[in-house]
């Protein structure tokens, strides 16, 4: 049973296009922040598809989200991977708020300490 408050909501991923950019191992998760609170996505998984592939647009749709206001950050988590992830926004929809974040220091996401990537990652 959702609660009054769960939110249907989405990230749009979209991985860059550079070598190496794609991820095949990657186990991640997010918390959306807005102005009355947090919630947390799950974890970004399409069943049965390649998801993070090299200049794709991956959406990963959660329904149980909490309805937190507008949205003013994310902030990414790696919980299993080591095959380094690299992409260029993120888009988060949740209900009628949306907001979009750009990695513009160009940081990897991976939980491998010989990738040069961070196992976690706010953007505001």
């Amino acid at each position: 049973s959702s609660g009054i408050n769960a939110e249907y909501g989405t990230v749009e991923a979209d991985t860059d296009t550079r070598a190496y950019a794609n991820s095949n191992g990657l186990v991640l998760m997010a918390t959306i922040y807005g102005k009355s609170g947090a919630t947390l996505t799950g974890i970004f998984d399409n069943h049965g598809k390649n998801d993070f592939k090299k200049g794709n647009v991956d959406t990963f749709e959660f329904t149980q989200m909490k309805k937190v206001g507008a949205i003013r950050c994310i902030a990414l988590r790696v919980l299993v991977g080591e095959d380094a992830w690299m992409f260029n926004t993120m888009t988060v929809t949740c209900g009628n708020k949306k907001k979009t974040f750009t990695n513009d220091d160009n940081v990897w996401l991976s939980n491998d300490p010989d990738d040069s990537g961070v196992e976690f990652l706010k953007l505001c």
